[in-house]
């Protein structure tokens, strides 16, 4: 079977190319890409769909080899090209969330052609091994530089007002949006929201005492265990509200169904910025 192309190249030089092995390249570094997308993003990887997914990717590009195309047009394949795969990789909702899912993916693209073009030898044609490393270095570079990038604008973006309604009424409170915060409930597998204490003891009902497990309240309360750092068996005394919703700056209510709140005694910000930690088990 002929793999190779022939194509004209600048200054009147022709160039041989072998369009099995620039698929395989563009199907790792679509693999690569859809995996740092889906890990920073937090979103569930399904290998099988993310593969065909990369493969589908790295197909049609192909065709430019043989079909003449302007830049204009090249910048518009591409950019649908971008788009179908993330929605192919992954179970995306809705038209924001794939925007999101398409910009982190075309980030990394980008930021991953600039650390091979800067690493590879100046000059000097790169060999098939060193090639691959500077791929999946460049693919591991890309993961990490991204997943700090997130991290660094989740204090400011993924703050939130917890509206936390109980028997004795309705609380907001600051919260912030943690994706290090993994607790659940250990019985129901519920995801729980860690509160300050002071925030919602007040709105308890009467005669509400801390460790009254199996009050008849409607609450629910239950001890959840939980590790931290100096702390290996900690326990948080959690409680059933009623409802908790969580407004985000751009005004996007987000209902945190099924939600445990979690008391602490601890002061989780000393800045006060927040007095609770949101775990990202919802559609953020």
């Amino acid at each position: 079977m002929v793999s190779e192309t022939v194509v004209e190249a600048a200054m009147g030089e022709r160039l041989i190319i072998y369009w099995d092995v620039l698929w395989l390249i563009n199907f790792v570094m679509d693999v690569i890409l859809l995996a740092v997308c889906g890990t920073v993003l937090r979103l569930p990887i399904h290998p099988l769909r993310l593969a065909g997914a990369a493969a589908f990717g790295a197909a049609l590009p192909l065709g430019f080899l043989w079909i003449s195309a302007g830049p204009l047009m090249a910048w518009v394949v591409k950019t649908a090209l971008g788009w179908l795969m993330v929605r192919a990789a992954f179970p995306l909702k809705g038209w924001r969330q794939t925007f999101q899912a398409w910009l982190i993916f075309y980030l990394g693209a980008w930021l991953a052609g600039g650390i091979i073009y800067s690493l590879a030898p100046p000059g000097e044609p790169t060999g098939a091994a060193p090639f691959w490393i500077l791929l999946l270095l460049a693919g591991g570079m890309t993961a990490v530089t991204l997943s700090l990038w997130r991290r660094a604008r989740q204090q400011g973006a993924w703050q939130v007002e917890l509206t936390v309604s109980l028997p004795g009424g309705v609380a907001r409170i600051p919260a912030l949006v943690d994706s290090g915060n993994r607790l659940v409930d250990p019985l129901s597998r519920s995801p729980v929201i860690v509160v300050e204490e002071e925030s919602v003891i007040p709105l308890l009902p009467e005669g509400w005492q801390e460790g009254a497990v199996g009050a008849d309240s409607g609450l629910c309360p239950r001890y959840i265990p939980f590790v931290s750092v100096g702390k290996a068996d900690g326990m948080l005394l959690g409680i059933r509200p009623l409802s908790v919703e969580a407004r985000r700056d751009d005004g996007r209510i987000i209902a945190c169904s099924g939600a445990i709140i979690g008391l602490t005694r601890q002061q989780l910000d000393p800045a006060g910025r927040y007095r609770a930690l949101v775990p990202a088990a919802w559609d953020w």
